[in-house]
């Protein structure tokens, strides 16, 4: 891990007749180092009280963004092992690739209860340097898509199970910089989970006499996640 950082959105969606006055806490409101917000939230209270105070617009909208203060790197859930070799051992202008992801045993993921944890919507992105021609590949799980235009394959895994996906294939070199490594992009999120150590307390209304209905979901999603080839 060479570096990583945190960052989250709070998305609502609100269905409140009037003009109700919501006050939003958090558990731990010190992780958060620096965070933007909706017009409709009071600034000012959440300087002074770390509380989020808001009339809500009608409909779903982006209450705020966040980043937060980690003192170490994240561990991610999932792993991805790539080897690329652009020349075989007769030189004929050949070369190989092999990549397998599969589930970390440990990560820094937090969850609301022991279970099993869901790796769903994976896909790796995978661009190939200039001095590719084609390419062959071949995946056990998923599909995978070849751009010759871009020299870029997209492979789409969905969701991870105990079988562990591996990409295997052959490219057809044209000359060129074979030094050039670009990183894999991997894409992934995991329901019911957290990284961030930011957990919503309460919701309360005010200002108005009806008990609306409460739910919180928490969905952590991977952001700019690059890996090196080797």
């Amino acid at each position: 891990m060479v570096s990583s950082e945190v960052t989250g959105m709070v998305q609502a969606n609100s269905r409140l007749s009037g003009i109700p006055d919501l006050t939003m806490t958090f558990i731990d409101p010190d992780v958060i180092d620096d965070c933007s917000f909706h017009p409709c939230v009071r600034y000012n209270r959440f300087e002074r009280d770390r509380v989020v105070s808001f009339v809500p617009p009608d409909g779903a909208f982006e209450l705020m963004r966040y980043r937060v203060n980690t003192k170490a790197n994240v561990s991610a859930p999932i792993y991805c092992q790539s080897q690329v070799m652009f020349n075989d051992s007769q030189n004929t202008g050949y070369g190989r690739i092999s990549i397998t992801v599969g589930q970390k045993p440990t990560s820094s993921l937090i969850m609301p209860s022991k279970g099993t944890t869901a790796i769903e919507e994976v896909a790796l992105t995978i661009p190939f340097p200039k001095a590719v021609r084609t390419t062959n590949l071949t995946v056990n799980v998923g599909t995978c898509l070849y751009d010759e235009a871009t020299k870029v394959a997209k492979w789409t895994i969905g969701k991870l199970s105990s079988k562990n996906p591996q990409l295997t294939g052959t490219m057809v070199l044209q000359g060129g910089n074979t030094d050039e490594h670009p990183p894999i992009q991997l894409h992934w999120k995991v329901p019911m989970a957290s990284v961030s150590g930011i957990a919503i307390s309460s919701l309360q209304l005010t200002n108005e006499r009806y008990r609306p209905y409460k739910g919180v979901r928490t969905i952590t999603r991977s952001g700019k996640f690059q890996v090196r080839t080797a």
